[in-house]
């Protein structure tokens, strides 16, 4: 579990890296990271399954269970958020995100990972 937790620690500090730079796309994409690995260590370590999903909403659903926590709407906006951003893939539609998206993709990051 410590390599999915420090993966996440570094895709953290990258995202706050980037956005300092003006990289604001790759900082959304580090903040989604983040809170992406976190969430599938914390289910590795309760669970010993992973969930191949890129969906932040569905991971923190399931560690709400696994954890007993109660998910607000503020967090499930910021899960949806960091979700649907833009492709993963060159080849598809790319979504122009500036500096208003980056700094909300990293208070949304902020967000979720405070409450794991």
């Amino acid at each position: 579990m410590a390599k999915w937790f420090e993966k996440s620690d570094k895709d953290k500090e990258v995202a706050y890296l980037l956005l300092e730079k003006g990289y604001y796309p790759e900082a959304c994409f580090h903040s989604e990271m983040a809170v992406e690995l976190k969430l599938k260590g914390i289910l590795v370590e309760a669970t010993g399954a992973i969930i191949y999903t890129h969906s932040i909403k569905r991971l923190l659903k399931e560690v709400e269970k696994v954890k007993k926590i109660n998910l607000s709407d503020k967090i499930l906006d910021c899960a949806d958020y960091l979700s649907y951003l833009g492709s993963r893939y060159p080849e598809e539609e790319i979504i122009e995100l500036g500096r208003s998206e980056g700094e909300k993709c990293v208070r949304c990051m902020e967000e979720i990972l405070s409450i794991l």
